[in-house]
């Protein structure tokens, strides 16, 4: 493999396109933030080396999908209808579902409310 190149290998788990969007970004996360000569595998739970570089991952992922300070002022005026859900997505030009399954998640939005969610299918 050439040094300069990097290698992500992706699933639809779940099927839902909000998690196959955060797993990119965040398998993403890892090459733009660390060793790229490194192999993330997900067998190394007790290793605080790996939970450090995971959580770096997680938080590029979230924080790329939905900026921080925009999740946060959108959060605190809940209003997590389906037109309030909408419109924030649409400012962020992410989709809807993107924002369901952040709500979700942060444990804002009950697991049973996927309605703007979208599921994959292998074609």
């Amino acid at each position: 493999m050439e040094a300069d190149k990097a290698v992500l290998m992706m699933s639809i788990r779940g099927s839902w396109a909000d998690i196959f969007w955060f797993s990119l970004f965040h398998e993403i996360g890892h090459v733009l933030l660390h060793d790229r000569r490194h192999i993330f595998l997900e067998n190394r739970v007790d290793d605080p080396q790996w939970k450090k570089q995971e959580e770096e991952a997680d938080a590029f992922a979230r924080d790329t999908l939905i900026p921080p300070k925009s999740y946060a002022v959108f959060a605190a005026e809940r209003d997590f209808t389906q037109i309030g859900i909408k419109t924030f997505s649409k400012q962020l030009r992410i989709d809807p579902g993107i924002v369901v399954g952040r709500l979700q998640h942060d444990g804002l939005l009950p697991q049973s409310r996927h309605g703007l969610r979208t599921r994959y299918q292998w074609a």
